[in-house]
Formats: C-alpha cells, sequence, structure tokens
C-alpha cells in the first residue's frame, strides 16, 4: 500500500473516531444537544492527516490549537490523547519525536489544569485520566519512532547491499586487470624470448660465410624456437579456457635450459643457481625475470657474455642478477619498456626491489625478493 492510501485510511479513521466520541458525549457525560460545528472540527482534524508527511509540524500546532479551541467553543469532550494521536504519530514518523513529546506534555499539563482548576474528581482525573493519556500518548509516539527506525534501517541496509555489490563488481575488474597484466607479462616474457632466440638464429641461417650444416643447425634452433613460443601460447590460452592460473609454470630449476639456445649461437651464458626449495611464486618470478634478462640482451647488447646468477640470503630473501657485457646501453637512457615494466611489476608484487644499473660495463638488473611476501 503506498504512503497517499495510508493517508487517506487515517484521516477517514480519525473523523469516524472523533466523530463517534462527539456523538456518544464522551460516554454520556454530555447530555445537551450537539452542535454540528463539532463535526466540523472532527473532520478539520481528520483532513489535516493528508499533508502529514510534508508538514509533520505544522500538522501538529493546528492539531493542538483545534483540540483547545473545539473545547473552549463548549463542544461535547472527547479526551485529550485520542484527538491528537495521530498528529503525535505522524511528528515522532517523520523525525520529529521531540516536538511529539513536549506537545504532548503540553496538551496534558493544559487539560489537567483545566479540569483541577474546575474542581473535578482529583483522584479520577490523576489516577485514571492521566495515566491513560499518558499511556497512549507514549505508545503512539514510540510507535512512529519505531517505524521511522525500521525504515532508516532498511534504507540503509539497501545501501549496505548496494555498496557491497558495487565493492564486488569493482573487485572483479581489480581481478581481470591483474590476470591481463598477468598474461600480458607472460606472453611477453616468454614468446618474446623465444621469438627473440628464433630471431638471433634466422639471422645466422641467411649469413653467407655460414656452412650448410651450421645453417641447418640454426634453421633446426629456430624451429625449436617457435614451437617453444606456440607451446607458452598454448598453454596461456588453456588457461584463458579452463579459468585456472594454477597450471604449473617454470621455476627456478628451470632456469638453466634458458641457456642451452643463446650458447648454441655462440654467446657465453654462465648460470649459477642454488639447489634450493622456494616458494612457487618466488621462483617463478625469478625464471621470468632470468628470461627476460637474457631476452634483452639477446636483444640489445653489444656483448658476447651474459651471467645470471641467483643466491639466497640467509632463509628470508633471494638476489637475482642478470648481467651482460655490452657497451651499447652506456650511452643509452634507462627506459621502462614492457620487459622492464613487467620486471619490476613481478618483483614489486612479491614486496622486493628491482634496480637497473647502466653506468658499469654493459648492462645489470638486480632484484631482491622476500620469501615472506609468497609463503
Amino acid at each position: 500500500m503506498n504512503a497517499r492510501k495510508v493517508d487517506v485510511l487515517l484521516a477517514v479513521g480519525v473523523i469516524v473516531i472523533l466523530a463517534t466520541i462527539v456523538t456518544s458525549g464522551q460516554g454520556g457525560r454530555f447530555t445537551g444537544p450537539i452542535n454540528p460545528l463539532a463535526y466540523v472540527w472532527t473532520v478539520g482534524l481528520g483532513l489535516l492527516m493528508l499533508i502529514r508527511r510534508a508538514h509533520p509540524l505544522l500538522v501538529l500546532v493546528l492539531t493542538t490549537i483545534g483540540y483547545f479551541s473545539y473545547h473552549a467553543a463548549g463542544f461535547p469532550a472527547m479526551g485529550v490523547a485520542v484527538p491528537v494521536a495521530a498528529a503525535l504519530f505522524s511528528a515522532a514518523e517523520m523525525g520529529h519525536t521531540r516536538a511529539a513529546v513536549a506537545t504532548g506534555a503540553v496538551t496534558l499539563l493544559g487539560s489537567t489544569g483545566y479540569r483541577v482548576a474546575s474542581n473535578q474528581n482529583l483522584a479520577y482525573v490523576l489516577a485514571y485520566e492521566l495515566a491513560s493519556h499518558v499511556a497512549l500518548m507514549a505508545a503512539v509516539i514510540a510507535l512512529g519512532h519505531s517505524l521511522r527506525t525500521t525504515r532508516q534501517l532498511r534504507l540503509r541496509r539497501d545501501q549496505v547491499t548496494r555498496l557491497l555489490a558495487r565493492q564486488r563488481h569493482l573487485d572483479a575488474e581489480v581481478t581481470k586487470r591483474d590476470d591481463r597484466l598477468t598474461l600480458a607479462r607472460d606472453l611477453h616474457d616468454s614468446i618474446g624470448h623465444s621469438l627473440t632466440v628464433a630471431s638471433i638464429y634466422a639471422g645466422l641461417a641467411l649469413e653467407r660465410d655460414v656452412g650448410p650444416e651450421r645453417r641447418d643447425q640454426s634453421l633446426t634452433m629456430v624451429r625449436t624456437a617457435v614451437s617453444e613460443a606456440l607451446s607458452h601460447l598454448r598453454r596461456t590460452v588453456r588457461v584463458l579456457r579452463e579459468q585456472d592460473a594454477s597450471l604449473a609454470g617454470p621455476g627456478l630449476e628451470d632456469i638453466r635450459h634458458l641457456a642451452e639456445a643463446p650458447r648454441a649461437a655462440g654467446y657465453d651464458v654462465r648460470v649459477d643457481v642454488p639447489d634450493v626449495a622456494v616458494p612457487v611464486p618466488v621462483g617463478a618470478a625469478i625464471y621470468r625475470l632470468a628470461q627476460e634478462g637474457i631476452t634483452n640482451a639477446l636483444k640489445h647488447s653489444s656483448g658476447r657474455r651474459i651471467e645470471v646468477r641467483v643466491s639466497c640470503a640467509g632463509s628470508h630473501t633471494v638476489d637475482v642478477s642478470i648481467c651482460d657485457d655490452g657497451a651499447g646501453h652506456r650511452t643509452a637512457p634507462v627506459e621502462l619498456g614492457h620487459g622492464l615494466s613487467g620486471m619490476r611489476e613481478r618483483v614489486a608484487d612479491l614486496g622486493g626491489v628491482l634496480t637497473v644499473d647502466t653506468a658499469s660495463s654493459g648492462w645489470r638488473v638486480h632484484a631482491t625478493i622476500p620469501w615472506e611476501a609468497a609463503t
């Protein structure tokens, strides 16, 4: 039921109840003829309920004035609490509980004072009528306040529900973004490395002074590198289809395999990796760092020696160093391309620090990764 229908029913109820009280002469104590204007007052008090939501304080004031003017006109008595009950309820429901309490107190004091001054039965006025009127007024005010509180709690619950739904949506978006970044780094590191190796061997195969055996060996390495790239791509597609990022990837023990292709191409690749067990995220990150470091050396360095060193500082951190002996980076500024950005992100995700040094001979990348961040 909408609010408008509720207000109309409340107005009709007030009119009917007050008219019934007026007609009965409040229990037969009024025996004279009833002035028809008394019913006009009851209708007026009832019609005020139609604006109780928009103007609750105005309704409260007009009801109080109407109540006292009704009795001042000498119309049949109709009690204290009943005529103002609907107005008190409306004020409390609209958030004006203090005004409702104050108005009820003023109305009771005025009515009780008048009865006492009129030499009515003091015991009856105080022990029965005053107590019953106080109870009725307190009940309607409490009911109005309770309805308002319930409505506010419902609104807050709905707000919390909407906020939680919004938060879940944002969390899902963040997860999607993180997944995209992870896939982008993996694709760049794995496929980029394989394609770099393929490019190097393709270049060797095209050199004029390369013999048939060397050319065949280079083409074989190109095919192997391309196959590895396709394998990485298939694995990525499988992860996307199965929505399972937990498929096992390369780790610390696989770093040595990264040196095979560059060595076959004539590079001096030295790998120093301890035989220790590290957390899977740390091992995967170190592997990708070594892979990207070797790829950068193959693509950009003029040197022929590449060193990859991994050492454990106690049982809390792992140090990773990738360097080459080329001089091609001395005059070039350090720019964060996709590869270096991905390296920084991987290390930062595990709470580590990555630095890039071009001041010494060649290019050097150093990372420190704590174990605790991955456990």
